[in-house]
């Protein structure tokens, strides 16, 4: 059981409709139910909540990041983070990339009137999308394997 919750963890990264860390949680508790033995240490659980919180900032950091390198402006990263929302609920997974994508290319656009210019700063948000993907993965994966040591 444990296994298919990691395994629905790292689907979920990729799969931006279900929810990060929830099934990384759901496998600690439930080991911790059935394994009354078990301890999980302190540094554990302040790792792993720390990482947890990491993890959940990482899209909305990103898009931060490669928005303002690009020379975006909050405007813009408003715009990244209303086009992850509002992509995700109208697009479904696609949507992630797809809205903020869009969004960010209309607010530029609408403020400068300079295609190029909004492209690139759309661009950026795709780039984010990679960037935090990759990190929100290795960050789930160092805990994973922080996990199995913790219990053996």
């Amino acid at each position: 059981m444990i296994l298919i919750l990691f395994t629905l963890e790292i689907a979920a990264i990729f799969l931006p409709v279900l929810p990060d860390s929830v099934f990384f949680w759901a496998a600690v508790i439930l080991y911790r139910i059935i394994k009354t033995d078990i301890s999980y240490s302190p540094y554990f659980w302040t790792g792993a909540v720390l990482i947890t919180v990491i993890i959940f900032l990482a899209d909305y950091l990103a898009n931060a990041y490669f928005i303002k390198r690009q020379g975006g402006t909050n405007r813009t990263i408003i715009a990244a983070v209303l086009g992850m929302i509002l992509g995700t609920l109208f697009l479904g997974p696609l949507g992630f990339i797809i809205g903020p994508f869009l969004l960010i290319f209309i607010a530029e656009y609408w403020q400068s009137r300079n295609k190029r210019n909004s492209f690139k700063l759309a661009l950026s948000s795709i780039f984010a999308f990679v960037a935090s993907t990759a990190s929100r993965l290795g960050m789930q994966i160092f805990l994973m394997i922080w996990f199995f040591i913790e219990i053996y």
